[in-house]
């Protein structure tokens, strides 16, 4: 079978990805930067293709008349133009949560890091101040806090898997509820955003971005928040309104945010969000490790497989 592979990876992780392929498949690499007429030259006979990094545009798949997946390996889809990708008859499937383990980890990385003030206090030593605001600066422990987990999909549950061993309160918010035994796996109850935002002392954003979770957390929600709240995005940087974050961490509405997402990307040196010591800013790598890598080409070139197959495909993606 013959797979098309149009990627932005470096060439050690390229390595790693395509060590997962099929003996049975016949594999087509383009590099994501490439022209469109290099990348149909790649594709056109491809039977399914994987997309690793942005998508690829209607006008190539156009005219690759074999094609019956377009695979992504990324968790968000927003960037993804699914129905113009379905009205050519070709379904398009998300990576089936291969990153949960990867986000779920980091995003305790940055729920401790903000809360125990790890990340301003490894600054401080480094450049000679050492314990300098030490004893003035708050610093919380997690363990007995409520964290308010919005998003219940892989990610969101691997995090409430991880906050079993601090004994968290741990509360969600989905659209559609999970079901109760996998609360009860969880030792996570349900709560309504609204309510979930005034219990929780930490509030993590693992939800997909859509219409309607843009600016999800705007100045309306941010008010609900304890003023000793920190706000953790690892999702979509539009989630949040950052101009109501803000003047909420500027005034007191909250006490702190962890963000490896902004709403402008790559971030400016002008988001004022830089300027605060209230705030950790990171490149939107939570999703990256080595393992991930492995667990997103297992999962794409397995559902690839199954799609030229003519067998059920996992994870598909269907528009709003």
């Amino acid at each position: 079978m013959k797979i098309g592979i149009v990627t932005w990876n470096a060439p050690g992780r390229q390595r790693l990805f395509m060590e997962q392929a099929h003996p049975d498949m016949e594999t087509s690499v383009v590099a994501h930067a490439a022209s469109d007429e290099e990348k149909i030259a790649a594709c056109h006979d491809a039977e399914a293709i994987i997309v690793i990094g942005p998508s690829l545009s209607t006008d190539v798949l156009k005219e690759c008349p074999n094609v019956k997946l377009l695979q992504g390996t990324g968790a968000g889809y927003d960037r993804v133009d699914i129905k113009g990708i379905n009205s050519l008859g070709i379904p398009y499937a998300g990576n089936g949560g291969s990153n949960g383990i990867s986000v779920g980890e980091y995003t305790l990385g940055l729920i401790t890091g903000l809360a125990r003030g790890i990340f301003r206090g490894a600054e401080n030593a480094k450049s000679g101040n050492w314990n300098v605001g030490l004893r003035e600066t708050p610093s919380w422990e997690l363990t007995g806090k409520c964290v308010g987990i919005i998003g219940m999909g892989a990610i969101g549950q691997r995090v409430a898997k991880i906050l079993r061993g601090y004994e968290c309160d741990t509360v969600y918010y989905k659209r559609n509820r999970v079901d109760p035994e996998v609360e009860r796996d969880l030792h996570a109850r349900y709560l309504p955003l609204n309510e979930l935002l005034q219990a929780a002392d930490v509030v993590t954003m693992h939800n997909s971005l859509n219409q309607s979770t843009h600016h999800l957390i705007g100045k309306p929600q941010l008010a609900l928040m304890k003023p000793t709240a920190l706000l953790i995005n690892t999702s979509r940087g539009t989630c949040i309104d950052e101009d109501a974050l803000y003047e909420a961490l500027t005034t007191g509405g909250i006490a702190g945010a962890a963000l490896d997402v902004l709403e402008e990307e790559p971030a400016t040196m002008s988001n004022p969000l830089w300027q605060l010591d209230n705030v950790i800013i990171t490149p939107h790598q939570s999703g990256v490790s080595e393992e991930v890598v492995t667990r997103s080409a297992a999962f794409a070139f397995a559902n690839v497989r199954r799609a030229v197959l003519g067998e059920p495909i996992q994870s598909l993606v269907t528009p709003e």
